[in-house]
C-alpha cells in the first residue's frame, strides 16, 4: 500500500467513526425525543428563553456527546424544528448508504463457478459484509482447486495450491528439512 493510499485509509476510517458516532447520538437524541412528546413540547416552547430550555435537552445527551452534534440540536432547538430530528438522522443515514462505495471484492477459482455456485458465494458474503459488492471472478488454473477471495484488504485463501504448500512447509519443519 503506497503512501496516499495510507493516507486515504486512515482519513476514511476516522471519517467513519466520527460519522457513526454523530449519527448515533443524532437517532438516540431522536428517539428520546418521540417516546417524549412533552419534553420536545417544552424544548420549542417559543415563549421560554433558550438558556432555561438547553439544560433541558442537554439532559437527554450523554455527557461524551461530541460538539458539532450538540450545536445542531441547539440550532434545531431555537428554530422550533426538534421535530425534524428523526426525519434528518434518517436522511443521514440513507445518505451514508448510497455515497458508501461498494466493497471490492475479486474471486479467484480454478475453474468457472457456476451461477449457482456465484449466487451461493455472494449470499454469504453479502451475509458477512453487506449488500452491495462489486464482486468481479477470475480463473486461475494454478490454484489447483478452492476459492481465493479478497474482500477489501482481506484476503481468504482457500486454493488447493496453498493447502499444499502449507502441508509441504510443516511436513519440512517435522522432518528437519
Amino acid at each position: 500500500m503506497n503512501t496516499q493510499d495510507r493516507v486515504r485509509s486512515y482519513a476514511d476510517a476516522f471519517f467513519e467513526a466520527a460519522w457513526e458516532r454523530w449519527l448515533a447520538a443524532l437517532e438516540t437524541a431522536a428517539g428520546r425525543l418521540e417516546q417524549n412528546p412533552q419534553l420536545l413540547a417544552r424544548l420549542q416552547a417559543a415563549d421560554v428563553e433558550f438558556a432555561q430550555r438547553q439544560p433541558l435537552l442537554d439532559s437527554i445527551l450523554s455527557a461524551d456527546v461530541d460538539q458539532p452534534v450538540r450545536n445542531l440540536l441547539y440550532t434545531l432547538m431555537q428554530r422550533g424544528e426538534l421535530a425534524l430530528l428523526a426525519g434528518i438522522a434518517h436522511s443521514l443515514r440513507q445518505r451514508a448508504r448510497a455515497q458508501a462505495a461498494p466493497v471490492r471484492v475479486e474471486v479467484i477459482s480454478a475453474v468457472p463457478l457456476t451461477d449457482t455456485e456465484r449466487q451461493a458465494l455472494l449470499a454469504q458474503l453479502e451475509a458477512q459484509h453487506g449488500a452491495g459488492l462489486d464482486v468481479r471472478h477470475r480463473v486461475d488454473p494454478t490454484i489447483l482447486g478452492g476459492l481465493i477471495v479478497r474482500v477489501g484488504d482481506k484476503l481468504i485463501d482457500g486454493s488447493l495450491a496453498s493447502r499444499l504448500a502449507a502441508m509441504r512447509q510443516a511436513l519440512g519443519a517435522t522432518t528437519g528439512d
